[in-house]
C-alpha cells in the first residue's frame, strides 16, 4: 500500500486534486471519492485480498502483496489459495502458483498443531513487514520469494508465550 512506504498525506493530497481536475469536480467530491478508495485499498489489506485488488485496477502487485493473504487471512483463505490455481494462462500465474505452494506448506504445519494465528504473526507479517520495506527498485520473482517464505516457514519455532 502506498501510505506503508511513503509520505500518505502527499500523495494523497496530489491525487485528489489531479483526479477532481480531471473529472471536472470539486475538491470535496474528490476528497469523498478519495477517502472511499482508501477505505476499500485498507479493508483489502486487512482481509489478505490486496494482490486481487491491485489486479481488479490494473496494477503491478509488489512481492509483499502476494504475502497478504497468508499474513492476514482466514483459515478458509488460505485453505482457497492452496487449492489451487485457475487453469489457463495470466501475467501472474507463476506468483499463484507459488503463493498457493506456500499456503499448502503453511496449512501443513498448522495441521501439525501449530496455531494460524502465531504463525501469521511470528513469521508472515514479518516477512510481509520486510518485503514492503525493499527498495522499489527491488526486483523479486515469484521462485525467488517462494524460497523466502519457504525458509520462513520452515524455520518457525512456537514461541513460549502463554
Amino acid at each position: 500500500m502506498r501510505w506503508l512506504t511513503g509520505r500518505p498525506g502527499s500523495w494523497l493530497r496530489r491525487h485528489r486534486h489531479a483526479d477532481a481536475e480531471r473529472e471536472g469536480v470539486g475538491e470535496e467530491t474528490a476528497d469523498a471519492v478519495s477517502d472511499g478508495n482508501l477505505v476499500s485499498e485498507c479493508e483489502a489489506f486487512l482481509f489478505g485480498t490486496y494482490a486481487e485488488f491491485l489486479e481488479a485496477r490494473s496494477q503491478s502487485v509488489p512481492a509483499w502483496a502476494w504475502t497478504n493473504v497468508l499474513a492476514h487471512g482466514r483459515r478458509e483463505d488460505v485453505e482457497r489459495i492452496a487449492g489451487g490455481v485457475r487453469a489457463g494462462w495470466s501475467s501472474t500465474r507463476r506468483w499463484r502458483v507459488a503463493r498457493a505452494c506456500v499456503a499448502g506448506e503453511l496449512l501443513d504445519t498448522v495441521g501439525r498443531g501449530a496455531s494460524l494465528g502465531d504463525i501469521q504473526r511470528e513469521v508472515l507479517v514479518p516477512l510481509e513487514l520486510e518485503l514492503a520495506g525493499r527498495r522499489g527498485d527491488w526486483a523479486c520473482t515469484p521462485e525467488h520469494w517462494l524460497d523466502m517464505a519457504r525458509s520462513a516457514l520452515h524455520g518457525y519455532r512456537p514461541s513460549n508465550r502463554t
